[in-house]
């Protein structure tokens, strides 16, 4: 970077966080076209499904897909975790054994049988260019 530019940058710290990545989420096949979708984003193994590093939120829309992103991300591993609220009341849902309740996905498609998979498993890493995540909740 130039002088200029870094003076420039200075002026506006806008201008060095567009240059980051961010990560895109697409969810696909949510059924039924109804409720919010959560996507939650966290950043290291010991924050992993207790404290997201970032969360957002939003209505299905009528082809059953819902997409959000998360821009401007510092280099390093990341895992995404989807939930569909169907019935929005604010929470998981879950059927006998975990089955047949409300759904949710993680990153790299990653669904366990039981239990919760661990952050080495979900993970992917931001570095140089933007992610796209694709989440199927069929």
């Amino acid at each position: 970077m130039t002088r200029a530019a870094l003076f420039l940058a200075m002026l506006n710290p806008a201008m060095l966080m567009a240059e980051l990545p961010g990560v895109q989420v697409n969810v696909t096949h949510i059924s039924p076209i109804a409720g919010t979708v959560e996507v939650s984003l966290f950043d290291s193994a010991e924050s992993f499904l207790v404290t997201p590093y970032l969360q957002q939120s939003g209505k299905v829309s009528d082809d059953g897909s819902y997409t959000t992103r998360f821009a401007s991300l510092p280099a390093g591993d990341y895992a995404v975790v989807v939930v569909h609220d169907a019935n929005d009341n604010g929470q998981l849902d879950l059927g006998f054994l975990d089955f047949g309740g409300e759904d949710y996905a993680y990153s790299n498609q990653v669904r366990p049988w039981f239990g919760r998979p661990d952050f080495d498993e979900v993970r992917f890493t931001v570095a140089d260019s933007d992610v796209v995540i694709e989440i199927d909740l069929d």
